[in-house]
């Protein structure tokens, strides 16, 4: 529905319509585009004038932005671009901070008029069904109580809207399988369940393909891919195979799953698919962006199967740079589901697992060709980061162990080809004037990398770079290799991951300073990342319609998409971190009042984040602030008896508490000075905490 306003607005004559208008026009029912209008208005796409006429902001000279309330100016308003402007409204007293306004700026004085707040800030919350009296209630701690109206059983878990405090949804009994990821799913502003008319959609959807399908298919354009041997390379849980790859005839061939082959323009499932946005990984289970039906079967490269693909034939020479490419819609059929695991066997081993007999030769020459193309990447300012990602282990649906994942030889093999497609595909888009989203990564902060390098000097590494701004990837690089080796290199890896802009979407070619690119753009993972979707849909026309047709189609559409692309990929960032928190604190509660060797990984106003590396598990560490004083550059903190505590420093503390609802894991170091604050926190503390 939202695509379909969007389209009709962007047409100069369409471009003031009213609501009966819009769904008159579109024969759309009239209250669902009135709900939609409101979705698009409080995302700052479509502005209501005085008349009650509809309009796209893009059409007129609003600007959308975010007030913040300042202590030196009061009422600011930044825009999405980062300009700020001081802030004209009628009654300022309203304004509150991260409103989401729309303003009409006054270039020449550096303000902004206020025209109307879309949005404001409002955070659900969940809360639980209780009997108090007579009356059922939804509680929740730090919450008035809401008297139901429904009857629900008691323990039911409810999403409550934050600005009207109703029930927004019934979430589900808090002892049913998943109710921990539905409730982390549902207060990130996913959907926990597909709609009726999605459902009723993918139900007719056929689960394999016919070779009388094909050969229409082929008759149309579709390349018959099935003669060359394809392989998916895969974590040993993968359900959604999007990506398969071969090397043939010299040519190294990457071919991405095309589940836009069953999602069609306006329909349920495609409205479905911009909402959600993205997959969702959580340890042991998923949230996936599309239903498993397209996921797991019909769209997915599953072995011995024909699928639908979009397919990537490249030739490189010896170092790694492109000589040709061509995509091509293609029918394939992949032969061996192989795993991370399995390929690094041979790899990194030299060990041949039975039934990989036959792949061994595509293996050496796909594997050689992802190394060509790292190192013209590495040479070219691509950056590397160790990670802290961890892999659970589960037996009967409890976690039994908690292991660093492995970054071996075919994880680069994956890597480096898909970025190897993905440069092809910006390649074409740019080559061909056609809009896409693409995914940019800022110059970083200066200040962060100048704090990032002062700590490493203070920690005894030689580092010959004086330059307090405008630092390059190849300065980022030669200071990681004074580091290499240490024991704290995640620890450093992060803060200087964290001296990088976030990585986000837009429309315009901003460039990507971590891959040392100008533009970038992604598309190997259409099944499980709505940029990736939606790449590919504009590829798909342009070679099966013509790139002028698919100009013309997707200008317009393709800023609205990026915000959506962002804001479902931070949301998903935030929600598989609370989970993997959560899951780790049911780990570590069997092993309170434990110590173990813990490295500072942070510090904030009145606690240190600790790192336990073995586990890859963050906790707390509070200190007394009567006592200790964090140093103005944020690395160290320091006690007027001299004690100093920086970040990278190792020492044995205490596991205090575990929380298995939040996931907070507090730690204690076993000094007098922050013994002193801890006293009579061990004692309470036998603090009461709820655990699960």
């Amino acid at each position: 529905m939202e695509s379909k306003i969007i389209e009709l607005l962007s047409i100069k004559k369409n471009n003031n319509l009213g609501v009966k208008e819009i769904a008159g026009i579109l024969d759309e029912d009239k209250e669902e585009v009135h709900n939609t209008l409101r979705l698009l208005g409080k995302e700052g796409i479509v502005y209501k004038n005085n008349n009650d006429k509809y309009i796209l902001v893009s059409n007129t000279s609003l600007k959308k932005g975010t007030i913040k309330i300042t202590g030196r100016k009061g009422a600011i308003v930044v825009l999405d671009n980062g300009t700020e402007y001081d802030v004209v409204y009628k009654d300022k007293g309203k304004l509150a901070h991260n409103d989401t306004v729309l303003v009409e700026p006054y270039n020449q004085r550096g303000m902004a008029k206020v025209v109307k707040i879309i949005d404001r800030k409002y955070y659900d919350y969940v809360a639980e069904v209780v009997k108090d009296g007579k009356n059922y209630v939804a509680r929740c701690d730090g919450k008035l109580d809401i008297f139901l109206k429904e009857i629900y059983p008691l323990g039911t878990r409810l999403l409550i809207s934050g600005e009207y405090n109703t029930v927004k949804e019934v979430i589900g009994h808090k002892d049913d399988p998943g109710a921990v990821e539905k409730e982390v799913l549902a207060l990130n502003g996913f959907p926990i369940s597909f709609s009726d008319k999605y459902l009723e959609e993918v139900s007719k959807i056929e689960m394999s393909l016919s070779e009388e399908e094909i050969n229409e298919a082929k008759r149309n354009g579709l390349k018959d891919q099935r003669g060359i041997t394809s392989v998916t390379i895969d974590g040993d849980d993968t359900k959604d195979f999007d990506d398969a790859v071969s090397y043939h005839n010299n040519t190294i061939y990457v071919q991405i799953a095309d589940p836009n082959r069953y999602i069609k323009d306006r329909s349920a499932m495609w409205d479905e698919t911009l909402a959600r946005g993205i997959s969702v990984y959580f340890p042991g289970c998923a949230s996936p962006m599309m239903h498993e039906n397209l996921s797991n079967g019909i769209c997915s490269l599953v072995p011995g199967e024909d699928r639908y693909a979009v397919s990537a034939s490249i030739k490189i020479d010896n170092s790694g740079r492109v000589l040709n490419y061509k995509f091509n819609e293609a029918v394939i059929n992949n032969r061996k589901r192989m795993t991370y695991g399995e390929v690094n066997k041979y790899l990194e081993d030299n060990i041949i697992l039975e039934g990989y007999e036959d792949y061994i030769d595509m293996l050496d020459d796909l594997y050689d060709s992802a190394m060509k193309v790292k190192r013209k990447m590495l040479n070219e300012g691509f950056l590397e980061f160790t990670s802290d990602e961890v892999k659970f282990f589960f037996e009967n649906n409890n976690i039994i162990d908690i292991k660093e994942r492995h970054q071996g030889k075919a994880e680069e093999l994956i890597e480096f080809l898909m970025l190897l497609h993905n440069m092809c595909m910006t390649d074409y888009f740019m080559k061909n004037n056609l809009p896409f989203i693409s995914r940019f990564h800022d110059k970083p902060n200066d200040e962060k990398i100048c704090t990032w390098i002062n700590l490493l000097k203070k920690k005894g590494y030689k580092i010959n770079i004086n330059k307090k701004k405008d630092f390059t990837a190849e300065d980022i690089k030669r200071v990681q290799e004074v580091y290499k080796d240490a024991k704290e290199k995640v620890i450093y890896d992060k803060m200087a991951i964290m001296g990088q802009s976030k990585a986000k979407y837009s429309s315009y070619n901003v460039g990507h300073f971590a891959l040392g690119m100008g533009a970038y753009s992604t598309g190997t993972s259409p099944i499980r990342r709505i940029a990736d979707t939606i790449n590919q849909r504009i590829l798909n026309d342009a070679i099966t319609k013509g790139v002028d047709y698919a100009r013309r189609k997707w200008e317009k559409i393709t800023p609205l998409i990026a915000k959506i692309a962002t804001s479902s990929e931070l949301r998903a960032i935030k929600a598989e971190r609370k989970l993997d928190d959560i899951r780790k604190a049911e780990f570590m509660k069997q092993y309170e009042k434990q110590y173990f060797d813990v490295m500072v990984a942070g510090i904030y106003d009145n606690y240190l984040l600790v790192l336990y590396p073995d586990k890859m598990v963050y906790g707390k560490l509070f200190f007394n602030r009567s006592y200790y004083h964090v140093n103005k550059d944020g690395c160290s903190i320091y006690s007027d008896k001299g004690e100093k505590i920086f970040i990278g420093d190792t020492f044995n503390a205490k596991l205090l508490n575990v929380n298995t609802i939040t996931g907070e894991v507090v730690f204690f170091k076993d000094t007098k000075v922050i013994k002193e604050f801890y006293g009579n926190e061990e004692k309470k503390g036998k603090k009461k905490v709820k655990s699960r």
